[in-house]
C-alpha cells in the first residue's frame, strides 16, 4: 500500500476532500527557486484537493494518512498512456491502409475520442485512494 500524509479539507457525506502535506522531491529550497516550483505554482496556484474514501470519519482540519493499493500507479498510467498510444496508433493505421494520409489523420483522432471516451466512462473503485488512520505516514525503514 503506497502511503501518503495529508489533511482534510472539507466533508462530502462519505467523502472527504484532502490537501497532500507530502514534501517535495527537493526541499533545498522549499520550493522558491527552481524551475520546476514556478511551473508548479503556475499552473496549481491553490493547494489541489482530492476526493478520497473516508471510512475512519476523518474531519475537517485532521492529519491523516491516505492510502493507494499496490499497482494501482501503474494501472493508471498504463490505463492514462498506453491505451491512447495503442488506439492512436491502430486507428491511424487502419485510417491510413483504406483511405491514405487523409484516412490515417482522421483515424488517430478517432483513436484518441474512442480512448478518451473508455477512459471516462471507466470506473474503477478498488483503486480509490482511502483514508487508512489519523496521523503521519510510517517512515521507511531499512534492517
Amino acid at each position: 500500500m503506497i502511503e501518503s500524509p495529508a489533511r482534510v479539507r472539507r466533508l462530502e457525506g462519505n467523502t472527504a476532500w484532502v490537501v497532500s502535506e507530502a514534501p517535495s522531491s527537493c526541499a533545498a529550497c522549499a520550493g522558491k527557486g527552481c524551475g520546476s516550483s514556478v511551473f508548479a505554482r503556475f499552473w496549481h496556484a491553490d493547494e489541489a484537493e482530492y476526493p478520497v474514501a473516508n471510512p475512519i470519519d476523518a474531519q475537517p482540519g485532521d492529519a491523516v494518512v491516505i492510502g493507494l493499493p499496490d499497482g494501482a500507479l501503474l494501472r493508471a498510467a498504463i490505463a492514462s498512456y498506453g491505451i491512447p498510444l495503442f488506439m492512436l496508433l491502430l486507428c491511424a493505421g487502419l485510417g491510413s491502409h483504406f483511405f491514405g494520409e487523409p484516412g490515417a489523420i482522421g483515424g488517430g483522432l478517432c483513436g484518441l475520442a474512442l480512448s478518451a471516451l473508455w477512459l471516462r466512462t471507466k470506473a474503477v473503485p478498488e483503486q480509490a485512494p482511502v483514508i487508512l488512520r489519523h496521523g503521519a505516514a510510517r517512515s521507511c525503514q531499512i534492517d
